[in-house]
């Protein structure tokens, strides 16, 4: 992973110091042209080392998504479970951006989209046997070469609740230096011992049948 180039994403661009710089460089080709051509090479100079190379909103999506396939392999290896040990429905993945830290600081940006995202990125991968429901998270970073997981397992009877939420969620822009609000879907699973586990939903149409396919098999399994 390209750490460095992922960091670039989230960089800032000075657009108002480069216009004031091609501006009074126009001005100053009439008087004295090689003056005014160094001016205006200062800012283009700038723009173009800032712009070239920098991922788009779809290249940072495609890098989450690649790390989101990966989730179900890396889940059987971490739990040590056998596919066919846990396939009483398929597995599910629920990924989205992480606003807080793993280790070192992160950074947030809106999307041309709209959308928020993080430099940390959770993932989630529930699978499912007979008796229980087994629980694999990976959260990582993009610019650093860092990353958390862990792994649970409950029996049907102690989860109490799966729900979904849309939340209003504040952050610090790292190119605006402002805090900014939008809804977040968030996922939420509870047990009875008041342990919960919770990440964001990335692509909600995606997952809400899914977690629709889990409630219906606690509802069953609760109920036998």
């Amino acid at each position: 992973m390209d750490f460095k180039r992922n960091k670039r994403y989230f960089e800032p661009i000075n657009w108002k110091f480069s216009i004031i710089a091609i501006i009074i460089g126009l001005i100053f080709l009439a008087a004295s042209p090689v003056v005014g051509i160094i001016i205006i090479a200062i800012p283009v100079a700038y723009l173009f080392f800032k712009i070239k190379g920098r991922p788009t909103d779809a290249e940072i999506d495609a890098l989450v998504e690649k790390e989101a396939s990966l989730a179900i392999q890396k889940g059987y290896d971490k739990l040590g479970v056998d596919p066919d040990e846990v396939n009483l429905i398929e597995p599910i993945v629920i990924h989205g951006p992480r606003f807080s830290r793993i280790g070192k600081p992160y950074l947030t940006k809106a999307g041309k989209d709209g959308f928020v995202r993080s430099s940390n990125h959770d993932i989630m991968t529930f699978f499912f046997s007979e008796q229980q429901v087994y629980f694999y998270k990976y959260s990582f970073s993009f610019i650093e070469d860092e990353k958390n997981e862990s792994t649970d397992e409950y029996f049907y009877r102690d989860v109490v609740s799966v729900s979904t939420s849309s939340t209003s969620t504040t952050y610090l822009d790292s190119r605006t230096k402002k805090e900014e609000t939008f809804n977040l879907e968030i996922f939420k699973l509870t047990t009875s011992g008041a342990t919960s586990m919770e990440c964001a939903i990335r692509d909600s149409v995606t997952v809400e049948p899914q977690i629709r396919g889990m409630k219906n098999l606690l509802r069953e399994k609760k109920s036998a």
